[in-house]
């Protein structure tokens, strides 16, 4: 494969061959569906994002950008929305179409995606570290947002411990994260559509999320923020691997989800 890891749509045409190839599989990776995991995202749901949403009169509007097989819509499967899903990959679009029919899904490159709506929940989940430039997302997202509204940004890699992490990552690769690459390998001969696609786990630097959260105070006025810090997924992944290792079960709360140097972070954001 070329060296273009700083040519954008290069990379997200990556994204879409790779999360295509590999839809089969996307589904059994035990660290996003991990009892731990999704009890982390309910609660934040529970707390941040359901009484937005039961407030709105009439049927609310929501947007998915980077919906892949639809595991945000999951926590939120039992409500009246008007709810638009896009993602570059087809066959990610599939699987949230088959899963949930009520809703509309739809194939879009993110970066030229353009709408005159605007949404009362505009979320994303692990699809800014996807891309090379994320911040004109973040924008994009904001602009989105109606006021009162709010922006949900779901399990991305935090910059404060990739400046740690960082030389680790070929380790990671070749040891928890193994049969990610082999996969890779068997369906698409070369594993760096792996990285590439996985771009700021192995090209890039994680993402900053107090510079985002400092962007949408000031930029775009939204009047509270909170960042949200984990080790569930991390660990998820190493138990996935390992599955004698409970790093789920040994770590205190206090500690797994409140450590300012977690591999993951969450952000909620309100208009």
């Amino acid at each position: 494969m070329p060296d273009r890891t700083i040519d954008r749509d290069y990379v997200t045409k990556v994204n879409q061959q790779y999360h295509d190839a590999i839809v089969e599989k996307y589904d059994e990776r035990g660290e996003g569906n991990s009892p731990d995991v999704r009890e982390w995202t309910q609660a934040q749901f529970d707390q941040y994002i359901h009484p937005v949403l039961d407030v709105v009169e009439g049927t609310p509007r929501v947007i998915d950008l980077g919906c892949g097989s639809g595991w945000l819509e999951y926590y939120l499967h039992d409500r009246e929305l008007d709810l638009l899903g896009l993602d570059i990959s087809e066959g990610m679009l599939a699987r949230a179409r088959e899963r949930f029919p009520q809703w509309r899904f739809e194939q879009a490159d993110l970066y030229a995606f353009e709408t005159d709506q605007q949404f009362h929940l505009v979320m994303e989940h692990a699809v800014l570290h996807h891309l090379v430039d994320y911040l004109p997302l973040v924008d994009k997202m904001a602009s989105l947002t109606l006021p009162g509204g709010v922006m949900f940004l779901g399990n991305e890699p935090n910059r404060l411990a990739y400046k740690y992490l960082s030389p680790l990552a070929k380790l990671w690769r070749q040891t928890i994260n193994r049969y990610r690459t082999e996969d890779t390998v068997d369906l698409l001969g070369d594993a760096e559509f792996e990285a590439l696609s996985e771009y700021h786990l192995f090209y890039g630097e994680g993402i900053d999320a107090q510079a985002i959260k400092q962007r949408l105070h000031d930029v775009h006025g939204f009047r509270r923020v909170d960042i949200f810090y984990s080790l569930r997924e991390i660990f998820s992944a190493v138990e996935e691997a390992y599955p004698s290792v409970k790093l789920n079960a040994w770590t205190p709360d206090s500690v797994r989800d409140h450590f300012r140097f977690s591999r993951n972070f969450t952000l909620v954001a309100q208009r």
